[in-house]
C-alpha cells in the first residue's frame, strides 16, 4: 500500500509536538517528520516556527512617552546622589586639609633652615669684618714699619757717609 500523499498541516505538526512533550522549542523538523512519516522539512519547519511564535504570545506595544517616575524612586536616587556627593566632598576636603598640614610642616622646616642660614651668614659677615679690620691694621702697621725702616736707612746712609768722610783716604 502506498503512503498517503496529503500535505502536512499545522494541526498535524501540533499533534506530533504534543507526542514529543508539547514544547515546539524543544524539538526540530526531523523529529516531527519521524512521527508524521511524511512532509517536507521546510513545511514542517514553517509550522514549528508558527507554533513557537504563538507560544510567545502577543507583542505589546511600548508606550510612546515614558511614564512619570515614581516619587519614591526619584527620592531614592536623589538621596543616593546626595550621599555620594557628600562623600566625595568630604574626601576632597580631607585631602586638602592633609595637603595643608604637609605644607605647613614644610614651611616650618624651611623657616627653621632660613633662620639657621641667616644666623650663619651674620656670623660669617662678622668674621669677615674682623678679618678685614685685622688686614687693614696689618697693612697700616706694615706701612708704618716700612716708613720707620726707610727713616732708619736714611739715617744709616747718612752715618755711613759721615764715617766715610772721616776715614782717611789713601791719598792722604
Amino acid at each position: 500500500m502506498e503512503p498517503e500523499k496529503r500535505r502536512v498541516t499545522l494541526a498535524d505538526v501540533r499533534g506530533a509536538v504534543e507526542q514529543l512533550g508539547g514544547d515546539p522549542s524543544a524539538t526540530n523538523a526531523a523529529r516531527v517528520r519521524e512521527i508524521l512519516g511524511r512532509g517536507g522539512f521546510s513545511t514542517i519547519q514553517r509550522h514549528l516556527e508558527a507554533l513557537r511564535d504563538a507560544q510567545k504570545g502577543p507583542v505589546e506595544e511600548s508606550p510612546q512617552e515614558a511614564p512619570e517616575a515614581p516619587g519614591e524612586l526619584v527620592q531614592g536616587l536623589w538621596a543616593a546622589a546626595w550621599s555620594e556627593a557628600s562623600r566625595r566632598q568630604a574626601e576632597a576636603l580631607s585631602g586638602a586639609l592633609a595637603r595643608i598640614d604637609a605644607l605647613e610642616a614644610a614651611r616650618a622646616v624651611a623657616g627653621a633652615d632660613l633662620a639657621a642660614m641667616t644666623e650663619r651668614m651674620d656670623t660669617l659677615e662678622a668674621e669677615r669684618d674682623a678679618a678685614l679690620a685685622r688686614a687693614a691694621a696689618a697693612e697700616q702697621a706694615a706701612a708704618e714699619e716700612r716708613q720707620a725702616i726707610a727713616g732708619e736707612r736714611a739715617a744709616l746712609e747718612a752715618l755711613l757717609a759721615r764715617l766715610e768722610a772721616m776715614m782717611p783716604t789713601d791719598e792722604d
